[in-house]
């Protein structure tokens, strides 16, 4: 019985150092992809396997997007998944919640950076709607950013992983873009930001890009994909 328990928890320390766990960040609408590198970096030398997934994010929709992120994932063939975000990025990582329960062998997603997300929208896509021509110039997903409760960013799935969310705002940042109507980082509202079920949140004094660049951010980052909390110090 001894060797038999032995042998077990050989097998099991073997499965568990066989298994494969790989992160994935994505940008969000109009970046290049680069913005993310900082914070894949950092995230690579604590020893995760990473993977910057670049979209066309003024050509193609969140939806499409998403599909093709399940397609990129399941090609990896990794045990477990996480995903680190930035703004509309988050969108793309909810979207893919529709199809999970038709992909029985998908990887287990076990936790979300988001880093901030429009997750109810943002007034500023919904002034630039109105406009026929916006909408034109600016592609399909200006839809999907906007707060209409029906068509816009609050219709996707909420993730069923820990989720963590990470935002900024200035003091008296009204004034950094006179569509939003509270304290922003001039693209969204914190409060917009807001799912309901994050396991922990934490709130930078930054700016919408500015937060990438970050050094908070990034430890704060690093924080919640290991342990699933945002244990450094706070500001």
């Amino acid at each position: 019985m001894r060797y038999l328990k032995l042998t077990i928890l050989l097998l099991t320390v073997c499965m568990i150092a066989e298994s494969s766990n790989r992160i994935y960040f994505l940008h969000g609408y109009a970046g290049p992809g680069f913005e993310m590198m900082k914070i894949l970096k950092a995230v690579e030398k604590e020893g995760y396997d990473c993977t910057l997934f670049k979209y066309r994010s003024m050509v193609r929709d969140v939806d499409s997007v998403g599909l093709d992120l399940i397609k990129r994932i399941q090609l990896d063939r990794a045990d477990t998944i996480s995903f680190v975000t930035h703004s509309m990025g988050a969108l793309v990582v909810r979207s893919i919640y529709e199809h999970l329960d038709s992909l029985p062998d998908f990887p287990i997603i076990k936790r979300i950076v988001m880093i901030a997300p429009p997750n109810n929208g943002t007034k500023v896509a919904d002034f630039y709607y109105k406009s026929h021509f916006l909408r034109h110039i600016l592609g399909s997903n200006l839809k999907n950013l906007t707060t209409d409760s029906i068509s816009g960013a609050g219709r996707y799935p909420i993730p069923t992983c820990e989720v963590g969310l990470i935002t900024g705002s200035f003091v008296g940042s009204k004034k950094l873009n006179l569509f939003l109507d509270a304290d922003n980082d001039g693209m969204v509202v914190p409060e917009q930001a807001k799912l309901g079920i994050e396991k922990d949140s934490i709130s930078i004094k930054s700016w919408h890009f500015g937060l990438l660049y970050d050094k908070r951010v990034i430890n704060y980052v690093i924080s919640f994909l290991k342990w699933g909390k945002f244990t450094a110090r706070r500001t």
